[in-house]
């Protein structure tokens, strides 16, 4: 049974990336590290490595608590290092009592440099601002981004003590739904109508996995992180079985305002 007909036909270009770094590993039989992968991506590179009897898999993203992970595909022989995954964590100093900065201030001011996302990892905006990216940019990224919002910033490497994670608790919620549709599963997360939550989809207003959605038809799957905006992020934490009536369980974690 082939590996692709498990995900969708939008996901063949980074599962044939991730086949391809996982030859690599199997052939040379030494470790290959990846890029930044959301935890669809961690999914689906998991799903192909446990084909291949001679690999393991490990993520690390720089803390437990972070979405965005880098992975190493080793041999079994492999003893893993969290140096290995080769990533800088950065705070951003500047003053806060004048200028108010978001993820998305952070996330925007790092492309326009050039940074392709997958060398970014996960963005942290609270008592402190901090990200994690690959360790090569850190002295290129340190240099180049001086201002944001017209404020003045200083970007300083920091060890991974001094993270300040902002500990986002899922709730936990159990439903049933009639099928896998996003505007089904938009619907259930809101408690709204399917019209309400096509609109939504419609309008632009639904992330799957970081990116905007627009087909209400789009079909969720196990370990996608969906983002609602006026309400908040969601993550699919299992899909189920079907119950007597035809209805799908499904888990949903919800970080809902």
């Amino acid at each position: 049974m082939s590996i692709y007909q498990h995900f969708r036909q939008e996901e063949m270009p980074l599962i044939k990336s991730l086949e391809s770094l996982a030859d690599r590993a199997e052939q040379s039989y030494a470790p290959v590290l990846t890029p930044f992968l959301d935890p669809r991506g961690c999914y689906i590179l998991s799903s192909i490595v446990g084909r291949y009897q001679e690999l393991e898999v490990y993520f690390y993203g720089g803390h437990d608590g972070v979405e965005r992970k880098r992975a190493m595909i080793a041999p079994t022989y492999y003893e893993m290092q969290e140096e290995d995954f080769e990533l800088q964590w950065i705070e951003i100093k500047y003053a806060d009592k004048f200028v108010s900065i978001n993820h998305r201030n952070i996330l925007g001011a790092l492309m326009h440099l050039g940074f392709e996302r997958d060398l970014l990892g996960d963005i942290i905006v609270g008592d402190k601002v901090q990200f994690v990216i690959a360790k090569h940019l850190t002295d290129y990224v340190t240099m180049q981004l001086t201002k944001l919002k017209g404020s003045k910033v200083t970007l300083i490497p920091i060890d991974a003590q001094q993270i300040v994670m902002q500990h986002e608790l899922y709730t936990q919620r159990d439903t049933t739904v009639s099928s896998l549709r996003l505007d089904n599963i938009v619907s259930s997360l809101i408690n709204k109508s399917r019209a309400i939550a096509k609109a939504h989809i419609e309008h632009e207003h639904v992330k799957v996995n970081h990116a905007v959605v627009t087909k209400p038809n789009f079909m969720v799957e196990s370990e996608d992180l969906l983002s609602i905006k006026g309400y908040g992020r969601a993550k699919v934490m299992q899909i189920g079985d079907r119950t007597k009536k035809d209805k799908i369980r499904i888990t949903f974690g919800t970080l809902f305002k």
